[in-house]
């Protein structure tokens, strides 16, 4: 009789718990499942006791499903912390009861969260907090390689002027998704740094520091080795410099790297027709500067047909 009593203590307790589940309180409803299963295994309840293991990892990680759509509606530290909190009990409830299914869906959700944690703390300028969660979402997730892209992204806010600081995530972004077949981390790790050196480039090259302009554009190589920008700034070194042949081959190399319009490629051809005239290579250099008689090279180009080169048969154009 009272194993009866206990029997039916128990149920009443699985039932109110399921209850509680179904209308969203899952606090209680944890409470209560964890009340009837400490019931049932003292009264040595076996068919009770494999109900409620069988239910309670659910029940955790419907709680923390539901905390992470939480998160997608406020967007909100609080939110990423209420998440992340039920996702780790979610993981110790499915090893306790032996739910091997639910306690790998929290071990992947975990670092996902951490690096989701790690962003909203980079918008709000916690630099340090951001890079801390990112550590761990990596230690957590070795192949993530979203979280190494973002870790380089804190590393030059943090300190712009270490370029290789944070190239060297950059290359780790790169090398974890070309391991993890991730493309759109791959690419965009590769076209961010790429971005990144031809940019510090042009800055240098305008402080006339050609030499570390020079070396920056040279790394780029190991990113995209196609890509006509680049030959076109070294391009342009070159001919500040006077190398003329060298700010030719340059030149010849962003054209046939770029595929828009003759308009798009004016500034290239205005670089060839600078080089050849500086090799004295008039015909060569008035045809380059025809080319290049477009948008805001319009008046340079005329400028160097009419009364550098005196070029034959020219006729200015407007660049209105």
């Amino acid at each position: 009789m009272a194993q009866d009593e206990e029997r039916a203590e128990a149920i009443q307790l699985y039932n109110d718990a399921q209850e509680l589940a179904g209308s969203g309180d899952f606090g209680n409803s944890i409470e209560l499942y964890r009340e009837a299963l400490q019931i049932a295994r003292d009264s040595q309840l076996d068919d009770i006791v494999e109900l409620v293991e069988e239910s309670l990892p659910r029940i955790y990680q419907q709680r923390a499903s539901n905390a992470y759509r939480g998160y997608q509606n406020e967007r909100t530290v609080e939110a990423a912390n209420r998440a992340l909190d039920y996702f780790k009990e979610s993981k110790e409830a499915a090893e306790e009861f032996g739910d091997e299914q639910i306690a790998q869906q929290a071990t992947n959700a975990i670092p996902q969260l951490y690096y989701v944690r790690s962003v909203l703390e980079f918008r709000a300028d916690n630099y340090e907090a951001a890079i801390e969660d990112l550590d761990t979402a990596i230690d957590l997730n070795p192949n993530y390689a979203t979280a190494y892209y973002q870790r380089a992204i804190v590393m030059k806010k943090i300190d712009e002027e270490n370029i290789e600081g944070f190239l060297n995530w950059y290359d780790q972004a790169i090398e974890v998704a070309e391991r993890t077949d991730n493309s759109q981390v791959l690419n965009n790790a590769r076209n961010a740094a790429r971005d990144e050196l031809i940019y510090r480039a042009v800055n240098l090259a305008e402080e006339r520091n050609f030499s570390r302009a020079v070396e920056l554009l040279n790394m780029v190589e190991q990113y995209d080795d196609n890509h006509y920008e680049t030959y076109y700034r070294l391009a342009e070194i070159s001919n500040e410099r006077g190398n003329w042949s060298e700010g030719e081959r340059y030149a010849r190399r962003s054209l046939d790297l770029h595929t828009g319009g003759v308009a798009e490629k004016a500034k290239m051809y205005f670089e060839l027709g600078t080089s050849l005239k500086g090799q004295g290579e008039v015909e060569g250099a008035c045809s380059a500067f025809e080319e290049a008689r477009h948008g805001d090279f319009t008046d340079p180009a005329n400028h160097e047909l009419q009364f550098e080169l005196k070029c034959e048969g020219h006729t200015p154009t407007s660049s209105n």
